[in-house]
């Protein structure tokens, strides 16, 4: 049974001063955790062993003491709600809250939207500079969606501010925890079925394309080839759209490079597109061309925190592939596989 969110949280919400402002993280180290290192985290914190040097202590000491912020994406909220374990998914849920301190990272589909706006921006001289960064990293739930507003049927009109209040509320820390606790207690919320994965796999597979041949890992062509398919796919809808608005040819937005950059670096002006396009080459040719689920959910969190965070912790195939790659040293972003290394890191900072 949901647990009842009462009018004194609500109003708490409205009026804490911390949720009228969205997050800055510039001053802080920002750590994403795939859904193992969440998991090995929660380990840690039911382990019988040396509490003063476990994950999940050192973790909670660099927030406390480093600055260091560790936000959850939308693919680690859908991967607990599907476990299995009760305890586990209300106690998970209760650390993510803490070591995030509500704070969320954006959907990957925005960031590729922002990263094409940015980009004509950076290309249109009296256009504003855009910053994804900014844009990536915000507070609570609602945060990891899409941008929102509220609508009402004609003939009814919104009180003033009312908006606004509300997404106070939707920013608050405890408001999200509670919510977070209630999908985990309730029964109705079991996670991701089979048909929705399988669904879910299908739908990725036409957003990629089909390649009549395997692909070769180590090709730089076939990895070239993969990505400007991928980019006309995902990115030139947006990039259409916005240019035809402000009344020029995507085409010469496109060709037309006034620094003269490689191939390569001309991709990785979109961070999180470069780095998605990178991973699903990766994945294809690994996989011949047959994704599974938990890989695409891989993909679509690292595309946004591989450029983004400033550090990384993921699975050993995903993290090696960001090396092999070279996406952590674009992009200055440290990479751990394991969170044994990740942990001797925290503890050579600590020190």
């Amino acid at each position: 049974m949901d647990e009842e969110l009462s009018k004194e949280l609500f109003e708490e919400a409205v009026s804490n001063p911390e949720n009228e402002t969205v997050a800055d993280l510039s001053d802080k180290t920002v750590v994403y955790f795939d859904q193992k290192a969440w998991g090995a985290t929660w380990e840690s914190a039911n382990s019988l062993g040396d509490n003063s040097i476990t994950l999940n202590t050192l973790s909670k000491r660099s927030a406390d003491e480093l600055d260091f912020v560790y936000p959850f994406s939308v693919e680690n909220l859908i991967e607990t709600i599907s476990a299995s374990n009760l305890e586990f998914k209300t106690e998970l849920f209760d650390l993510m809250m803490d070591l995030s301190g509500n704070r969320s990272i954006r959907n990957y589909l925005d960031v590729f939207d922002h990263e094409v706006r940015r980009y004509i921006c950076q290309w249109h001289k009296l256009l504003p500079d855009l910053d994804t960064k900014s844009f990536v990293f915000g507070e609570g739930l609602v945060h990891v969606g899409a941008d929102w507003g509220i609508e009402t049927e004609e003939s009814m009109k919104l009180p003033q501010g009312f908006e606004e209040e509300f997404k106070k509320v939707l920013r608050d820390k405890e408001i999200n925890r509670r919510i977070l606790q209630n999908r985990a207690l309730n029964d109705e919320h079991l996670g991701v079925q089979d048909e929705e994965r399988k669904e879910y796999e299908e739908q990725y597979r036409k957003k990629v394309c089909e390649s009549e041949s395997e692909l070769d890992m180590e090709s730089d062509e076939d990895r070239s080839l993969y990505l400007a398919k991928v980019f006309d796919e995902r990115m030139m809808p947006a990039l259409r759209q916005y240019a035809f608005e402000l009344g020029h040819h995507p085409a010469k937005i496109v060709m037309t490079d006034p620094y003269q950059q490689s191939f390569e670096a001309f991709f990785q002006q979109f961070p999180a597109f470069y780095t998605y396009a990178t991973l699903c080459f990766a994945a294809d040719a690994r996989r011949n061309n047959d994704p599974e689920f938990n890989d695409i959910l891989d993909i679509s969190q690292l595309a946004v925190a591989a450029p983004y965070a400033d550090v990384v912790v993921t699975e050993q195939f995903f993290g090696g592939m960001l090396y092999k790659f070279n996406i952590g040293e674009a992009f200055d972003t440290e990479v751990f596989t394991d969170t044994k290394q990740f942990n001797a890191f925290l503890q050579e900072q600590l020190d």
